[in-house]
């Protein structure tokens, strides 16, 4: 789809989640629609595995954008391989330690295991692709310190990007494990919240890519100002269409030109005071 997905707009395109080798994912039902347009995901990181998608990847037209492909793995040595077999055909790679729905990758928001994580990943590297790492969300201080310590181990070990932030966990009692993954315009709010705080504790040292219940113009906006340098949408995607990406689009330039506007008045009228 990816030349598809490209026409209608899109700057970049998240690959994934992939791990090393093929998961069925969490039994079916795994995904329902809730209140507000928004969606509540078990899925358990199914995908065909990493070799599969190399070949799939490897077949991408050279006339398409970026591809960023997510990661995630239940060891060190199992993410590291995938990474390693991704690196070729993407133009970043994603760890996303921080899913809902799959307790092991959990491990790996200890601080020192996610130091030796990126370590491993750092060493694996041959052609210096990006690497980002998706931070999960945080509800109270002792989560936002938590994150905080995430983030500073990603400073010093120099990687490249920060997304924020996964979906929500809830309780989910139709779900085979429980619990789920709130996304869509109910987490909106909390991903502004941790967007800004996250540039903030970062002096703005490294780009964050938004993620998290973007579903118009104005919401793209308010992410960009409160710190992020890259959007990302999903369930935006599911409720309104492919049209909203032009939407969204449409939005930021309209409020780009309005701010233009703004700044441009506020000059002339201090200079003509």
């Amino acid at each position: 789809m990816w030349k598809a997905l490209f026409r209608i707009g899109f700057g970049y395109l998240t690959l994934g989640t992939v791990t090393l080798n093929r998961r069925e994912g969490n039994p079916k039902p795994r995904i329902w629609r809730s209140p507000q347009q928004s969606l509540i995901n078990s899925m358990g990181l199914p995908n065909n595995g990493a070799q599969t998608i190399a070949t799939n990847l490897s077949r991408k037209p050279l006339d398409t954008g970026p591809i960023i492909v997510s990661i995630s793995g239940l060891s060190i040595q199992e993410i590291v391989e995938c990474y390693r077999q991704m690196e070729p055909f993407a133009d970043a790679v994603e760890l996303n330690i921080s899913t809902p729905n799959t307790v092991g990758v959990r491990i790996f928001q200890e601080p020192d295991m996610l130091v030796k994580l990126l370590r491993g990943v750092n060493k694996a590297k041959i052609l210096g692709k990006p690497i980002w790492v998706k931070i999960p969300p945080f509800f109270n201080d002792k989560e936002r310190e938590k994150v905080h310590n995430l983030v500073d181990v990603c400073l010093k070990e120099s990687i490249d990007g920060l997304t924020a932030i996964n979906s929500k966990p809830v309780n989910e009692p139709r779900a085979s494990i429980g619990t789920g993954g709130l996304s869509g315009p109910p987490i909106f709010q909390d991903t502004l919240r941790i967007v800004a705080d996250i540039y903030n504790l970062a002096n703005g040292k490294i780009p964050i890519n938004a993620c998290g219940g973007i579903s118009s113009g104005l919401d793209a906006w308010k992410a960009l100002q409160a710190g992020a340098s890259s959007l990302q949408i999903y369930t935006a995607l599911v409720y309104q269409g492919p049209g909203v990406v032009s939407k969204i689009l449409h939005g930021i330039v309209q409020l780009l030109e309005d701010s233009r506007l703004s700044s441009l008045t506020e000059v002339v009228g201090s200079s003509h005071t």
